[in-house]
């Protein structure tokens, strides 16, 4: 009786444990089959063809700024700060005063070495009277003159100390901040201001020996900074320098840049382009238009699938960038109809359906509309 009990207990049991089974299996099943045949989400992007420009081929670098004229200003000599004659950040001119010492001691010895310079000419000139009455030997008379010039040179050499404890601008500039307060005791070549003629800048930067043909003195070129974004400065070659870098085959070149309105600082980085001769036949997409990844730049590109526009991920080979446009050297032709926006969303195969605007063009519009009515 047990043992019938248990069989069929058994067989129950199989068959519960069957069924819900087979309804997982089932379960699956549907849900494999539902996401297999389910309808992919269309993604609603921007798209325009690329396009064929021509480029004047430039040679890119990247240079540091100084200003023509730059130095800090130090004192030859040591001792107390008694003026001060300019403000921080203040235009001075040349040979303006910008500090003086305190010369008490100086001024005490000059007097006393003039008064000594005056004794050695009358002694002097005493004996150039008496020489000419043989009332005295000529090696007197030389004697009394080589006196009188060291004591003539003590006296220039005494007032050459005191004009030391007066700094002036060596050139026309603009002051920074100040560094010494009155009364403090400076040491020689103690930076007191830093002097900067910002009239003029100079871009140090280095550029490989195959461009040596296109960067000669007087050649133009192009420069921008993060500082002034959108805003180019152009200039040009001032000195090359003679000899190649050896280790690096790069040679170093310094352009010249006008700076009016005191706009470029020293110290500054830039991005710098001398201009090639030649003109190149570039294809461009917009810069949104880029994915930047480890495994390789991307773009997708639109194409006609079998349900409709589908997008496909396209590895490119990039080049320069110009003006929110960039170079595509490989990987693309001229009217593929590459997406600019919402391609986040995108993988390959992503069924895409293009907006005829462009968000950014029609947000900018707006915005113009808006100033223009709160202008009238």
């Amino acid at each position: 009786m047990n043992i019938k009990r248990m069989v069929i207990m058994l067989v129950a049991a199989g068959v519960i444990f069957g069924g819900v089974f087979g309804f997982v299996q089932f379960k699956n099943a549907m849900i494999k089959d539902y996401f297999a045949n389910m309808p992919k989400p269309v993604v609603t992007v921007t798209a325009l063809p690329a396009q064929t420009e021509q480029w004047r081929e430039v040679v890119p670098a990247v240079g540091t700024l100084q200003a023509v004229n730059g130095v800090d200003i130090a004192a030859s000599l040591s001792g107390l700060v008694k003026e001060i004659g300019f403000q921080s950040g203040q235009s001075v001119k040349k040979g303006q005063l910008l500090l003086r010492l305190d010369s008490d001691v100086e001024q005490s010895d000059l007097r006393s070495a003039l008064a000594d310079a005056d004794l050695a000419r009358i002694s002097a000139n005493r004996q150039r009277a008496l020489v000419r009455t043989d009332a005295v030997s000529q090696s007197a008379v030389d004697k009394a003159e080589a006196e009188l010039k060291v004591k003539e040179a003590k006296v220039a050499g005494i007032r050459a100390t005191i004009e030391k404890k007066a700094v002036f601008a060596p050139f026309d500039g603009v002051l920074g901040v100040r560094k010494v307060d009155l009364g403090q005791y400076v040491q020689p070549g103690q930076a007191m201001v830093n002097l900067q003629d910002l009239s003029v800048m100079l871009a140090d930067f280095t550029v490989s020996q195959k461009d040596l043909a296109v960067v000669q003195v007087g050649a133009p070129i192009a420069m921008t900074t993060d500082a002034w974004p959108g805003r180019v400065f152009t200039g040009v070659i001032a000195a090359l320098e003679p000899k190649v870098d050896e280790k690096t085959g790069m040679i170093a070149v310094q352009g010249r840049f006008p700076n009016a309105d005191g706009a470029l600082r020293p110290g500054m980085f830039a991005r710098i382009e001398v201009t090639r001769p030649t003109v190149a036949e570039v294809v461009t997409v917009p810069v949104s238009a880029v994915a930047y990844n480890l495994h390789g730049d991307s773009v997708f590109v639109v194409k006609d699938g079998a349900d409709g526009k589908e997008a496909v991920r396209t590895f490119v080979q990039l080049g320069d960038r110009r003006e929110g446009k960039v170079a595509v050297l490989k990987g693309l032709s001229v009217g593929d109809l590459v997406v600019t926006s919402g391609q986040v969303k995108l993988d390959t195969g992503s069924k895409v359906d293009i907006r005829a605007d462009d968000p950014l063009k029609a947000a900018a519009t707006t915005t113009s509309i808006k100033q223009s009515a709160k202008a009238e």
